[in-house]
């Protein structure tokens, strides 16, 4: 709708046309992509299936740190400090004109410091010794030292899914997996910004709003809990003042 109402514009401009036909045509609204996210029952299938095909790594390391596709397949040894549990981001691969490219981070939120959990750090630290790259995840099909291919990737995570019995999600599931339970198991949304490289909080508040009001009914239901020992006692005592009044 955009580009059509912006082209009859542009036929204006240039006068080829004498008015544009959709200039009081307001937009209908972008709907809203329904999130994909790989739920606890299915998680166990496909990890066991990728350890089995030989992308174990690769896929939970984007599990356990929300990194999209480009980013994880950009990483280096370099970036990755295991004394410290720390890692860098600080490039990406992506397709631009048909050719693979290594680029920079879009944006300054994007570059950033991401700190890994004990056990990626110890699968990552084995994965090592038998890695001969520079890179984390080197193309297994190409002599000279590159990294793996992100349609390649795409195309070898679909086959895992299908293997393993669970419904078909894109790459970017794994990102959304992660910042799902992240939230769900007490993650604040701020750190969770940080670490999967929004902008701002309400990027993340806005993509992630089902879970932050599940967050949100917990808390009430937690407080409600809180408060029974005390409307017991109030009620016990009203009961008790009502009592003195007969």
């Amino acid at each position: 709708q955009f580009i059509c109402k912006n082209s009859l514009e542009k036929a204006v401009e240039v006068g080829v046309i004498h008015s544009n036909p959709l200039k009081e045509v307001k937009l209908l609204p972008k709907s809203k992509a329904e999130m994909q996210i790989l739920f606890k029952e299915d998680l166990y299938k496909f990890l066991i299936q990728a350890k089995y095909d030989d992308f174990f790594e690769i896929i939970l390391t984007a599990l356990t740190t929300g990194m999209r596709r480009g980013e994880v397949l950009g990483l280096q040894w370099d970036d990755i400090n295991f004394e410290a549990r720390e890692l860098k981001v600080s490039r990406q691969i992506r397709y631009s004109k048909g050719e693979l490219q290594i680029t920079p981070q879009k944006t300054k939120a994007s570059e950033r410091t991401i700190i890994l959990p004990p056990p990626l750090v110890n699968i990552l630290r084995e994965y090592k010794s038998n890695v001969k790259s520079k890179w984390l995840f080197p193309s297994p099909t190409k002599s000279e030292d590159v990294p793996r291919d992100p349609t390649a990737c795409r195309k070898r995570l679909s086959r895992i899914l299908e293997h393993a019995g669970c419904k078909h999600v894109p790459f970017h599931a794994l990102r959304h997996t992660f910042a799902t339970h992240a939230l769900r198991y007490g993650m604040d949304v701020k750190t969770l910004a940080c670490t999967i490289g929004h902008e701002s909080v309400e990027t993340t508040l806005n993509v992630y709003s089902h879970t932050t009001d599940e967050g949100l009914r917990k808390a009430a239901e937690s407080i409600e809990k809180s408060m029974e020992g005390v409307t017991s006692k109030i009620k016990a005592n009203n009961k008790g003042k009502e009592a003195k009044e007969l």
